[in-house]
């Protein structure tokens, strides 16, 4: 595969880059000693070169599957061919672990070893296990390279039962999330020497008699960030039995998802109805 790069400006070859390209990928492309070409001669990434250049570079799909593949019926909601947007079912984890080794990535390779295409994939908003709803995929590493940065170029949008009424009806929620390194937890804190940022957008959309339905469109996304925002609010999602009393069954849903799509030059947009809804209608 070929990818060709604009240069925007006199620049170090290197620098420039990395302006384009995600660090995973330029990590890659140093490792593999790709030869950079620029104006369709080779130079090294250390020299200058000038805004208008054409940098150019052959990049290979191929990788190594370390994970087994397994078949099963994925609900593809869009397929082109540079990216995949799934409607991932509830208690599946996105990515495979040593204590969970089945995943959607490997249905997702699976899919797409059937049909003779290249098993170099990247799921660009990943979902927590117990949370449903769509996925964007991008089917090789330079599609994933032009989603970047995914909240720049990714629109998303949740559905939340919470738990009690909440009282405002809109509001943003600005702090920083932290890891707990004994038991895998995040936890919402201010100091953000040991934090990363988290940013949410929340709007009532219908208040029940005991639950309150709420959009949240992120404009960051942290691991467990709606749940823990809806902590903070006082209003937790239902069925959350990590960070409540719940059962498991976890009431969230990425319903919302839009994205630009470089090789239509154009923005998609998709929608989809949780599961659960039919619980508050």
């Amino acid at each position: 595969m070929k990818m060709k790069i604009i240069c925007e400006s006199d620049n170090i070859l290197s620098e420039e880059l990395k302006l384009h390209l995600t660090r995973k990928l330029y990590k890659n492309l140093k490792a593999r000693k790709t030869i950079i070409y620029v104006n369709d001669n080779p130079l090294e990434t250390y020299k200058n070169i000038k805004k208008g250049d054409v940098i150019t570079f052959e990049y290979s799909n191929t990788h190594e599957i370390n994970w087994p593949l397994y078949e099963s019926k994925l609900d593809i909601i869009y397929e082109n061919d540079n990216y995949l947007v799934i409607n991932k079912r509830k208690n599946l984890l996105c990515i495979p672990t040593m204590a969970e080794p089945k995943s959607l990535y490997q249905e997702i390779l699976y899919y797409l070893n059937n049909k003779k295409e290249d098993l170099t994939v990247s799921i660009i908003n990943r979902l927590d296990k117990e949370t449903e709803g769509l996925c964007l995929v991008a089917k090789n590493r330079i599609a994933a390279n032009k989603i970047s940065p995914i909240h720049d170029k990714m629109e998303r949008r949740y559905l939340a039962l919470n738990e009690g009424i909440i009282k405002d009806d809109f509001g943003v929620i600005k702090n920083y999330i932290a890891k707990d390194d004994k038991t895998n937890k995040r936890y919402i804190t201010d100091d953000k020497n040991i934090g990363k940022l988290a940013i949410s957008n929340y709007k009532v959309i219908k208040r029940l008699n005991n639950y309150t339905l709420t959009e949240f469109k992120l404009e960051t996304g942290r691991t467990h960030q709606i749940r823990l925002h809806s902590l903070l609010l006082g209003n937790p999602i239902k069925g959350d039995k990590l960070y409540n009393n719940g059962d498991g069954n976890l009431y969230l849903t990425s319903y919302y998802l839009k994205y630009y799509d470089y090789s239509l030059d154009k923005e998609l947009e998709f929608q989809i109805e949780p599961t659960w809804i039919k619980d508050v209608k």
